[in-house]
């Protein structure tokens, strides 16, 4: 156990860090790279608070990480990832070695690294697994498809004001099968919808992520936003959901104008130009977010900002071993939650430094309010009225 060392703080229950192997269609692509692992598990606080470590020489490898309030999450304890810099040269094995730290757990962002005044503890750093472009035709795969760690730009001096907060709680995160990442975070949006709206589904999670995986023509091996996009309104059509599609960016889908299916199952609205504000207003309006890089599908879970510090997690399947997923690895599914940075469209989804490409939204279409329905019906008598009086002019 170690304990936070600050009053009345998220008590921290247990840090490890890993080294991670990178993997593409089930083959080790990149083995000991120079990315580390990140997770923490932690009984919540009543407020959000903020976890900072740094190695014994000084270096600040975790920085300003989120630990979520037991009200945003609806929990009382919870677990979140993110990645750090191992500071080595990629290929160079340092599982089983020991990784000494400092930790300080604070209720606002901190500017300087924690030091020796704060919690210390000693780890043993492990092995973990992620995947390089198991799931966007790119072309960018293996080593060339995993970027090197890159320093933090974000001032962590600015003033921790007007802080805009959401997270979408009991987010699902299903097993993925090989290059199933636009699929299955399709299928986890749709269904957190389903769980918020009761939009009257009735397949599986696992179900859903099947059947979008063949509307999007993705046989296992990838695809990209304008067929993720063609696959959600073909599933939608398909179960009489009540739900409508629109986008940020695009690669393959049109910038300049709105995405019409070419098979008849309706149209995706074009919202124009990436950017955080439309990511915050459509989160906050309870709408749901998959983000696709020219490596990656995740779906956005929560996010975070004040000042030109833009934080957001996203959960996503680290294996894709589909009905061969082993229940430690479905353990770490159901825990996952990974922080990560948006920084003038750049984003760190699992492959490093890497341009944000699209954003793909869904959403509810609201029913007419009762007193919509009641103004109409009024204007309507009155437009009747006004003709009744009208008089016709001898000529």
């Amino acid at each position: 156990m170690f304990f936070s060392a600050t009053l009345n703080a998220a008590v921290i229950n247990s840090l490890s860090f890993s080294q991670i192997d990178y993997y593409q269609n089930q083959a080790l692509a990149v083995g000991n790279s120079e990315w580390g692992q990140f997770d923490v598990e932690y009984d919540q606080n009543a407020k959000l608070q903020w976890l900072n470590i740094a190695a014994a020489d000084g270096r600040w490898i975790v920085q300003n990480h989120p630990l979520m309030s037991a009200g945003m999450t609806a929990t009382s304890a919870f677990s979140s990832t993110s990645f750090f810099d191992l500071n080595i040269l990629r290929g160079t094995d340092v599982s089983g070695s020991s990784l000494n730290v400092n930790y300080r757990v604070s209720e606002a962002p901190i500017s300087e690294a924690p030091t020796t005044i704060d919690t210390f503890g000693s780890f043993t750093i492990g092995s973990s697994q992620d995947i390089i472009n198991d799931g966007v035709p790119s072309g960018v795969m293996g080593v060339a498809g995993l970027n090197s760690p890159t320093s933090s730009k974000f001032n962590w001096d600015a003033e921790f004001t007007d802080v805009m907060l959401n997270w979408h709680k009991d987010m699902p995160n299903v097993a993925q099968e090989s290059n199933f990442c636009g699929p299955g975070a399709a299928a986890n949006s749709i269904h957190w919808l389903n769980q918020e709206h009761d939009l009257g589904l009735t397949d599986s999670l696992s179900e859903t992520q099947t059947k979008l995986a063949e509307a999007m023509g993705n046989i296992n091996d990838g695809n990209w936003d304008d067929t993720e996009v063609q696959g959600k309104l073909k599933y939608i059509k398909d179960n009489g959901l009540n739900i409508e599609v629109h986008y940020t960016g695009g690669e393959m889908l049109p910038s300049g104008e709105n995405y019409l299916d070419p098979n008849g199952n309706g149209t995706a609205r074009n919202d124009g130009a990436i950017n955080w504000d439309w990511l915050m207003a459509e989160m906050k309006k309870g709408q749901d977010i998959e983000l696709m890089t020219d490596t990656h599908w995740v779906v956005m879970e929560g996010l975070i900002s004040w000042g030109d510090i833009q934080l957001f997690s996203y959960r996503d399947d680290p294996f894709q071993h589909g009905d061969m997923t082993t229940d430690g690895e479905k353990s770490t599914l159901a825990s996952r939650h990974v922080w990560t940075y948006f920084n003038d469209g750049a984003v760190n989804i699992g492959n490093g430094n890497e341009m944000l490409k699209a954003a793909v939204a869904e959403s509810p279409i609201p029913e007419p309010h009762t007193f919509v329905l009641v103004l109409l019906g009024w204007l309507l008598l009155s437009l009747r009225q006004g003709l009744s009086r009208v008089s016709v002019l001898p000529t």
